[in-house]
Order: C-alpha cells, then sequence, then structure tokens
C-alpha cells in the first residue's frame, strides 16, 4: 500500500495571499479536490483518502468562502489548502503552477467530492491526452451512506494512538498484511508516534492536542468511507493485540452475520490478563448497558470489526474512554446485531497502559453512570427513590412504635425518617418525568 509519503519536500502554496499549505512531490500525479459552500464533509474526507490510498498526494482547492469546519480533516491529514475566490473549473489552472514547481508529472481534477475517482483510468487518460492535467475519471455519484454494492471487499484497520511510539510501527507494519488500508489517528502525541507511525506505511490523522480516545476513534468514523462489502477493525496501537487475528474478527461481518464484532479476550476460557484488570473488567460488563446480560464477556475490548452500517449509525458523544461502552450502548439502541469472537492478547513485553488501569477503570465507570442517568432517567432516579423511601418508612415507623411502647420520642429517627422519605419521593417524581420527557423525543424523533 502506498501512502503518498515517498520524495517529501515543502512547499508554500499562497493564492490571493489568504492561506499557505505544505505540498509534497511524489512520483504520481497531483490530485486537485475542488470544495465548494455547502460541500458535505464526509465526502470530502472520503475523497482524501481514496486518493491517498491510491498512491496520490492531495491538495484541496476551497472556492469562495467554504468555512474552517469543512477542512478541518483536511487540516488533520496535513493535506495543503489552496485558497481562491474562483468556483469554476479553472479554479484548476491556479493549482498548476504550484504542481509543476513541486515536481509533480501531471495533475488530476476532482471537481466533485462525491464523485468516486478511478484512478488508474484516469492516470492512463491524463498520459494519452499530453497535457499536464485532466479531470478525473468517475466511476459513480458517491452513495447515501458511503456505501458502493459494486466495491470489492476490504479491510480497513483504524488505530487511535497516543503516545505508541515503541510499539505502533510493529502494529502498522503487521496489520497491512491483513487490510487495505491502516489508518493511524495520533491524539496530540507527544513524542514521535507520527513519524513512526507514516514511516511504517499507515495514513496518520493527527489530533492539534490530546482529546482523548473517544475523540481519536469519533475522528476515524467520520473519516473513513466504507465501501458496500468494506470493514473497518479497530485495534489498539501498543500491541497488545495480535493483527494476525484481524481476518478472524472481521469475518463475520463479512459474512453477513453481525454489524458489529467484538475481539473477546474471556470468551474461551484462557485468560491470562491481571487479576485486578479482570476484577474491573467484570465490574465494567456488569453495569455496561447492553452488555450486562450475559451475551458479552468482554465489553471493554478495542479490538473490534465494524460494517458501513454500524459506522454510519455509531453516534460517538464521549471524548474519553469510556467509548466502548458508548459504542455497545449505541448499537444497542440501534437495534445492531452484536457478536464475539475469541482473540489473544499479549501483556509481556508490552509497553503498557497510557493511563494508570485504576484510573482508566474510573473514567468509564463515571462514564458509564452518566450514560445510564441520560439514558435510563427511571432506573438512575426511580429505583434510588424506592430505596430511600422504604429506609424512611422503615425509621419511621420504628420511632412510632418505640413511642407508643416506650413513650420515648426521638427526634433523630423522625428527621431521618422525613428527610429520607421526601428525597425518595422526588426521586422517584423525578425519575418518571424525566423518563416521560425521553418518550416523547423519541416520538418526536421516530415521527421525523
Amino acid at each position: 500500500m502506498t501512502t503518498g509519503s515517498k520524495h517529501r519536500k515543502s512547499e508554500t502554496i499562497r493564492v490571493d495571499g489568504k492561506i499557505e499549505g505544505r505540498g509534497s512531490a511524489t512520483d504520481d500525479a497531483l490530485v486537485g479536490i475542488r470544495v465548494l459552500p455547502g460541500v458535505d464533509e464526509d465526502h470530502l474526507a472520503g475523497s482524501i483518502l481514496r486518493a491517498r490510498k491510491a498512491g496520490h498526494d492531495v491538495v484541496v482547492c476551497a472556492c469562495g468562502d467554504v468555512g474552517e469546519a469543512v477542512l478541518t480533516f483536511a487540516d488533520e491529514l496535513s493535506v495543503p489548502v489552496l485558497y481562491t475566490d474562483s468556483n469554476r473549473l479553472d479554479a484548476a489552472d491556479a493549482l498548476v503552477p504550484h504542481a509543476r514547481e513541486a515536481g509533480y508529472p501531471g495533475v488530476l481534477w476532482q471537481a466533485d467530492p462525491a464523485s468516486r475517482v478511478d484512478f488508474k483510468a484516469s492516470v492512463d487518460a491524463l498520459q494519452a491526452s499530453n497535457r499536464y492535467a485532466t479531470e478525473v475519471t468517475s466511476v459513480c455519484s458517491e452513495p447515501s451512506g458511503g456505501v458502493d454494492s459494486t466495491s470489492q471487499e476490504g479491510i480497513v484497520v483504524g488505530i487511535p494512538a497516543y503516545n505508541e511510539e515503541v510499539g505502533i510501527g510493529s502494529v502498522v507494519v503487521e496489520a497491512n498484511q491483513y487490510a487495505d488500508e491502516v489508518v493511524v489517528v495520533d491524539d496530540g502525541s507527544s513524542d514521535r508516534t507520527v513519524q513512526v507511525a507514516d514511516r511504517s506505511g499507515a495514513t496518520v490523522i493527527e489530533h492539534a492536542e490530546n482529546r482523548g480516545k473517544g475523540a481519536a476513534l469519533r475522528t476515524l468514523f467520520e473519516g473513513v468511507e466504507l465501501d458496500g462489502g468494506d470493514v473497518l477493525v479497530t485495534i489498539d496501537g501498543d500491541g497488545q493485540h495480535v493483527p494476525a487475528e484481524i481476518e478472524d474478527v472481521a469475518e463475520p461481518v463479512q459474512e453477513g452475520d453481525a454489524d458489529i464484532v467484538i475481539g473477546s479476550r474471556y470468551l474461551d476460557g484462557d485468560d491470562e490478563t491481571p487479576l485486578y484488570r479482570r476484577f474491573g473488567q467484570t465490574v465494567l460488563d456488569t453495569v455496561t448497558p447492553g452488555g450486562a446480560n450475559g451475551d458479552l464477556s468482554d465489553t471493554q475490548s478495542g479490538f473490534r470489526a465494524f460494517s458501513p452500517t454500524a459506522v454510519e449509525k455509531m453516534a460517538i458523544r464521549t471524548d474519553g474512554m469510556g467509548v466502548e461502552s458508548e459504542m455497545i450502548s449505541e448499537a444497542s439502541s440501534n437495534g445492531l446485531d452484536i457478536t464475539e469472537v475469541p482473540i489473544d492478547v499479549r501483556y509481556d513485553g508490552i509497553d503498557g497502559q497510557t493511563h494508570n488501569p485504576l484510573r482508566h477503570g474510573l473514567e468509564v465507570l463515571n462514564f458509564l453512570i452518566k450514560l445510564i442517568r441520560d439514558r435510563h432517567p427511571l432506573l438512575f432516579f426511580a429505583l434510588p427513590g424506592v430505596v430511600l423511601s422504604l429506609i424512611g418508612s422503615i425509621v419511621g415507623f420504628d420511632a412510632v412504635i418505640i413511642y407508643q411502647n416506650q413513650g420515648v420520642f426521638y427526634p433523630t429517627k423522625v428527621m431521618v425518617a422525613g428527610f429520607a422519605t421526601i428525597l425518595g419521593i422526588l426521586s422517584i417524581f423525578t425519575g418518571l418525568t424525566l423518563n416521560q420527557f425521553q418518550n416523547m423525543m423519541h416520538s418526536m424523533a421516530e415521527g421525523e
């Protein structure tokens, strides 16, 4: 797989002095992607990644006021951006002198980011035309949801990474043996993770600062568009997961037996996980919505496979380590099928977790409590309310019995009984109200 990083050199691209970017020179034609106001960010992201996957460097040509949000993904991929006021096809003319100066043999011009490009046919057409720049040859328009049923099945491996320079290189190299594309999302690492991943053959998306594993996976899900038979497989970058099992994890999705596959460390009973970690995992498995029914043995595994449908429907909101639990909850809410396959995990000789295991577990537990509060308010508020009301009733009844039998009045018991009962009733009322409000919101959403 070619990532477009060969023969890299720096170049400043300026148009009307509005912005500057860095270019790179390769033996392949440069791909220029025109972006107009209102462009779909997913289409732009998919076009960039597909061009990179085909071995081409990319320049995004922003025509008019497209807005900075549209170009965020291009910036994270270190794709240079050329700004021009023109919104016509001749905006390509502004790119040509920069491409010539950088040493590219030609320019492939993609006027519509939503189009699917046949890069081989486009290069052949460029060479046959005896021109320096030509429009790309399109396969078809971008289908809704990023699904193209005519495409062959493939595996895209996504790796969220933060300060993983020790293990990321070998993980990328091994993963490339089983994947059509390896994408590393660097979450603001302060070490050489980006350089090692890039030299190992990965497409690297960079966060300017550390935002958390959830944010890295959200960037991955938003940036990677899967064709009809493709599978997105996520693995950790520290080397704990065995890349040779990528195809085993992806197989149930490719066969249409599941939307999400979780590689479980505990499914076959041969578990080498340290005892303290296993205890924490059991607690998190129990409280994870959708994982407490006994069907899932490893809700916290980061070795997973996703179908195009799952990628499209997966709305990741958390930035932190609770993302694995949120995915399961999202899958349950969207009616996605989840299954598990056994995997091996390597602990010996591994650099270890970036975060302290205790801190990691507490962060996930805190997220799960908030998740239950937001998605199951009746359970979160009403259940404690019932318990408090029962405690208040028992303490109050005991105070009354003592007063009747002994004539002794205990004001503390009365206060505790009253406080617990009132707080319990308020909690039950809050749970019922929020649950009704949530049901109304769901009904409105379904009505749309």
